[in-house]
């Protein structure tokens, strides 16, 4: 008799005979992913956003005030890693202070017999001739500007003239502001400016093109894009400016400027993404079945679409950035303490020569994220067109 005459039936695998469809979207993401290159260009950006978020984390000092509005030796500091300036003084009070703390310093550190904080490294008045010279209208001192506020704190005679100078790793400006915090701040501050107007353009411009496409004949779709077609024939750039010197330059009126003329690309973008879409077999599908325009255009159309509009993010993301920093250059800005990018820059080059950490750190900075933004634009644009060389 044949052995194994009974067995149990094994399960036979099914073939599918029909083709799964994916989402636009997640299609797009699928293919960018695929490359080692863009896999790459997105981790270096992600890199790039997370050292400035955990740099952001040592801010400790406010970007807009000084650390002591009382003191003018917390102005112009140098980076704490390199403390020692070299000054020129005008005879007068400012010098005879900085000698008299020497002088106080020193008679403190004899009588608790310890080495005295603050000294004067270099002074041109006693150096080059002696006594004699004491009284040179024009004195050059060498010192290290920490240890002078150390000196100033340990001979007060009010507590409350203490100088707290503490976290200052680049210096500070003129008006005695945390070059380290007002950097920084400014950078994050124009990114998260320009991040909001542009998902309030995207909104404005797929809400203004949805309207169009599916009231092309109403008179309210015509003239929506008319107001559009005379917005575009002037350059943005210019209607920002005018819009700025109208409303203001601070970080509410640059957002409502954007946000009153950036829509204009989304929306020739959204236009043309929808005006091809809109007779599509899956559209006339989704309307035989019931769903009202707005389900069409938000749950489906919207995610077919939405490729193409991060391509055009990506691209004039870098354009924005440079159009808030010229507000500063066109002299558009007033106020020495706002965080306009334009703003520090010109802080920067104006101290260069003393201390250049800020415009190195903000130049390396811009230049990596600018980069990385014009290589991430790239990558999604080969993404969405793949037969486009």
């Amino acid at each position: 008799m044949p052995k194994n005459l009974y067995s149990f039936i094994k399960k036979q695998k099914q073939l599918q005979d029909y083709v799964i469809h994916q989402k636009e979207s997640k299609l797009f993401w699928k293919r960018f992913f695929r490359k080692k290159s863009n896999i790459a260009i997105f981790s270096l950006f992600l890199i790039t956003l997370f050292t400035l978020i955990f740099a952001l984390l040592f801010i400790k000092n406010s970007p807009v005030i000084s650390i002591n509005s009382d003191s003018i030796y917390v102005n112009n500091l140098p980076p704490y890693f390199a403390p020692i300036v070299t000054k020129n003084f005008v005879r007068g009070q400012e010098l005879d202070f900085i000698r008299n703390i020497a002088t106080l310093e020193e008679k403190r550190a004899f009588e608790a017999n310890q080495n005295p904080v603050f000294k004067i490294l270099y002074d041109s008045a006693f150096e080059t001739g002696g006594p004699l010279t004491v009284h040179t209208d024009i004195v050059i001192l060498q010192y290290n500007a920490y240890d002078l506020l150390k000196a100033i704190n340990l001979n007060s005679i009010s507590l409350n003239n203490n100088i707290n100078f503490s976290n200052i790793y680049l210096g500070t400006n003129s008006n005695g502001i945390d070059l380290y915090s007002r950097t920084l701040s400014s950078i994050f501050v124009s990114i998260l400016i320009v991040l909001v107007a542009v998902f309030i353009n995207i909104f404005t411009g797929f809400i203004l093109a949805s309207i169009y496409v599916f009231n092309k004949n109403k008179w309210y779709a015509k003239i929506i894009d008319q107001v559009a077609t005379i917005l575009n024939s002037i350059p943005e750039i210019i209607w920002i400016f005018l819009l700025c010197i109208f409303l203001s330059s601070n970080w509410y009126g640059i957002i409502i400027s954007f946000s009153l003329i950036s829509w204009i690309s989304y929306y020739e973008i959204s236009k043309n993404e929808l005006l091809s879409l809109q007779n599509s077999d899956f559209i006339l599908a989704y309307k035989a079945i019931g769903l009202n325009k707005s389900q069409i255009i938000f749950k489906h159309m919207l995610k077919r679409i939405f490729p193409s509009l991060l391509v055009s993010v990506v691209e004039r993301f870098a354009i924005n950035i440079i159009i808030i920093s010229s507000l500063a250059f066109l002299n558009m800005i007033k106020q020495d303490n706002d965080l306009n990018l334009g703003v520090i820059l010109k802080e920067s080059i104006d101290i260069v020569k003393s201390n250049p950490l800020p415009l190195i750190i903000i130049t390396i900075y811009l230049l990596t994220f600018l980069i990385e933004l014009k290589l991430l634009n790239l990558s999604f644009a080969a993404t969405l067109f793949p037969n486009l060389k």
